[in-house]
């Protein structure tokens, strides 16, 4: 990934700068809750009104990717190469493909042991999303969660088997808006229950 290429997305367009944030140029029309994720500098995904779209020149153009029948009301996405992506919806299902969207497998997360909690609402005015997937490589891993109900809290799932199994982890912030970044090392929660106030963590599992 390159350091210098930064992306944004709101609700009049995309933009994206090449030299860290001190110039930008259009790159495409915006929308509601718009949600990125790049593998490289010019190769990346696009989440607005429930549907993704697919660059792969730097945002010259965009392509619409072609998802499961069905598939709606999307939490989350993210892409690790210019071929492999994740989405995630509101049901707990993962989807995933290997081909650019071609063809995908999906895994359903069992979220039925948190009760009546759900993910807390993405805000639709396009701020960050409550939920962040990132996959490291085929295998390893990790979907964070704010789950919002009696007992809201924060949670990190990982696997290390391509989403076969799981293993839980309480991350210790208040349910917010959530920003993973792209090595999973580092977290950042804005918190929606108490104003102002944002929590950075970095994990130091192995």
């Amino acid at each position: 990934m390159d350091a210098q290429t930064v992306w944004q997305c709101n609700l009049s367009n995309i933009s994206v700068s090449v030299d860290g944030g001190q110039t930008w140029e259009s790159a495409g029309k915006g929308g509601s809750s718009c949600i990125m994720s790049f593998a490289d500098a010019k190769t990346g995904w696009t989440l607005k009104r429930g549907t993704i779209e697919l660059t792969a020149d730097g945002g010259q153009t965009w392509n619409k990717v072609t998802l499961p029948e069905g598939v709606k009301d999307i939490e989350a996405i993210s892409l690790r190469t210019a071929s492999e992506g994740y989405v995630l919806t509101s049901d707990g299902v993962l989807h995933k493909t290997q081909d650019g969207g071609n063809s995908w497998s999906s895994i359903t997360l069992d979220l039925t042991k948190y009760g009546q909690m759900k993910f807390l609402p993405s805000n639709p005015h396009g701020y960050p999303p409550s939920v962040a997937i990132r996959f490291f490589d085929v295998d390893h891993g990790v979907i964070v969660m704010s789950l919002a109900g009696g007992g809201s809290k924060v949670v990190a799932l990982r696997t290390a088997d391509g989403g076969q199994t799981w293993t839980e982890e309480i991350v210790p912030a208040t349910i917010g808006t959530l920003h993973l970044t792209h090595d999973g090392k580092y977290l950042t929660v804005n918190s929606a229950l108490e104003t102002e106030k944002v929590t950075v963590l970095r994990y130091t599992g192995e």
